[in-house]
């Protein structure tokens, strides 16, 4: 199958709406799906992420918090399928600590969502779902949403990324 690439830009997305966009995300993701979640502190990178992993806890009937890795970098999630690994890598101070993460590992046996994504240098794969939160702080509860698909294969995130399209107001 060929490479997919596409970029969009839905803007002016309130919570709710990033829930959504969030939740149809989640009906396409497998193992091996890996998601770079980028933007400034506040954005809704966090919200975006717990958003897709609350989907797949009320699949498996799962009422529990879903924290923020912020200080444990990572927080795995293996009793809900496919198996989820979430990694922060705000508090990430040298490159060489990307190493004791083992983020190949993940890479191949999680769907991995990756905040502050610009911190893995050259550690940083090859196909990913890129999703840029960009926000005014003046203005409440809304934000843009860059979504790039990069190196993507799967037909599902694919065809997600067109239903969205068809759904929202998008600026190449």
């Amino acid at each position: 199958m060929t490479l997919i690439n596409e970029k969009f830009l839905f803007k002016n997305q309130n919570s709710s709406e990033v829930a959504l966009i969030a939740q149809k995300l989640s009906k396409v993701l497998e193992i091996g799906d890996i998601l770079l979640l980028k933007g400034p502190i506040g954005a809704g990178k966090s919200f975006f992420a717990r958003c897709i992993i609350k989907e797949f806890f009320k699949k498996f009937n799962i009422f529990e918090d879903i924290p923020s890795p912020s200080f444990s970098l990572i927080q795995t999630y293996d009793n809900i399928k496919p198996k989820f690994c979430h990694v922060d890598l705000y508090r990430m101070s040298f490159s060489s600590e990307l190493e004791e993460i083992g983020l190949d590992n993940i890479y191949e046996n999680f769907v991995s969502i990756i905040e502050w994504p610009e911190r893995l240098g050259t550690k940083k794969p090859n196909r990913y779902i890129k999703i840029r939160f960009i926000y005014d702080e003046n203005v409440n509860d809304e934000r843009h949403l860059k979504i790039s698909l990069i190196g993507i294969k799967s037909k599902k995130i694919f065809n997600w990324l067109q239903d969205l399209k068809k759904d929202y107001e998008e600026l190449i």
